[in-house]
């Protein structure tokens, strides 16, 4: 079997906010095409444009080759080999950023095709299941308004996938400087008091403090709220800071969503001392980088939860890396009841949908989603 054709399909919703916080309201699907009839999807959050416009650029030298010199031809199932390849091969305008990105899209398409090649889920290509099921996090994200009507939204928000059955709900408190810290103590301890003591609550500040103290400061309030983790405190290339946080405080630290590599993650675990690694599949370098990732937080004795906020195919690429990591105890999962974006809910089938709050692993081949080719079309 051999690679004949590498297809990047930038998709976006009619109305895009761009002030809003919602990675779903654009995306782009990178399809891998073999001359044995079998295609890999892959996707990945970054910009569509950049991310096509970077795999479909020509080769320039040996160091800055194309992703279409790099991959047609090649055996798709030598899944590990090619990232390596891909990697050396754009190295001199590559290494991290957006050509990890792009690397990550074609991986994950690569494993979709092995997948299907060997009649077999993906998560058994990567190692086999650690687990039977996934747990999803509710990702929650009460809109910017007023403190009294953010609280409103927040207790109807978290009502609403208590009911659904979750067992652990993540607080998005994307803010900026619109709150102030103590509003934020006022926001997460009403959360906890809804959630009660069985659920599992964390909390994402967005990059909110430009210093440790300020964050030393909120997070020792909030000891009483047993949250379990905090995620993107600080900038994320302040590592020293991460470090002096991480020793202050007992709530464990979490970040990584905009990393790109292992090298990257290893910074931010051995500098940044960080407790629980966060990587977007795709974004970090598709699900071989992923791994690695997770494995060496695992040998530091670290969790690993990824980050996802696009669409069903990140999901499906979540289950299978949740299901072939030892670390990996939640995925995070936007509900697509309470996201407006048709990219979020109809995007792919089938959708995994938790039942008694976890996700079956799937038994189908591949990453186990087909498009809807309908909503393709609709949002080119």
């Amino acid at each position: 079997m051999k690679i004949t054709k590498l297809e990047a399909i930038p998709l976006r919703v009619k109305q895009v906010d761009a002030t809003a916080n919602d990675g779903a309201q654009e995306t782009i699907i990178v399809k891998v095409h073999t001359d044995a009839g079998i295609t890999g999807l892959g996707e990945v959050d970054a910009s569509p444009h950049m991310i096509k416009a970077a795999l479909e650029a020509p080769s320039s030298h040996n160091w800055s080759l194309g992703f279409q010199d790099l991959l047609i031809g090649e055996n798709p199932l030598d899944v590990e080999r090619l990232w390596d390849k891909m990697y050396q091969g754009t190295i001199y305008t590559g290494r991290r950023g957006l050509i990890i990105h792009a690397i990550g899209a074609v991986d994950l398409a690569l494993w979709d095709i092995a997948g299907q090649a060997l009649g077999r889920p993906v998560f058994e290509l990567l190692g086999g299941p650690r687990r039977d099921t996934v747990v999803p996090y509710a990702s929650v994200h009460p809109p910017l308004s007023s403190l009294s009507e953010t609280e409103r939204r927040t207790q109807e928000l978290i009502e609403a996938v208590l009911k659904m059955g979750y067992r652990a709900v993540k607080l998005q408190l994307v803010y900026g400087d619109v709150y102030t810290d103590a509003d934020l103590v006022r926001l997460v301890k009403m959360a906890r008091r809804i959630l009660g003591e069985e659920i599992t609550f964390m909390i994402d500040v967005g990059y909110r403090w430009l210093d440790s103290k300020a964050a030393i400061w909120t997070l020792e309030r909030l000891e009483e709220c047993n949250l379990y983790l905090v995620e993107t405190p600080l900038r994320m290339d302040d590592l020293d800071g991460h470090a002096r946080l991480a020793e202050a405080v007992t709530t464990r630290i979490a970040g990584a969503e905009l990393l790109a590599s292992r090298f990257e993650a290893i910074d931010l675990m051995d500098r940044g001392k960080v407790d629980v690694i966060q990587p977007d599949i795709g974004r970090a370098g598709g699900l071989t980088e992923s791994l690695r990732i997770a494995r060496l937080a695992d040998h530091r004795g670290l969790l690993c939860t990824p980050h996802g906020w696009k669409s069903g195919l990140t999901v499906a690429a979540e289950i299978h890396f949740s299901a072939a990591a030892s670390n990996v105890p939640f995925i995070e999962f936007m509900v697509p009841e309470l996201w407006p974006s048709v990219i979020r809910r109809e995007l792919v089938s089938p959708e995994f949908t938790p039942k008694n709050g976890v996700i079956e692993l799937p038994k189908t081949p591949g990453l186990g989603v087909q498009l809807n080719e309908e909503v393709v079309r609709r949002l080119q």
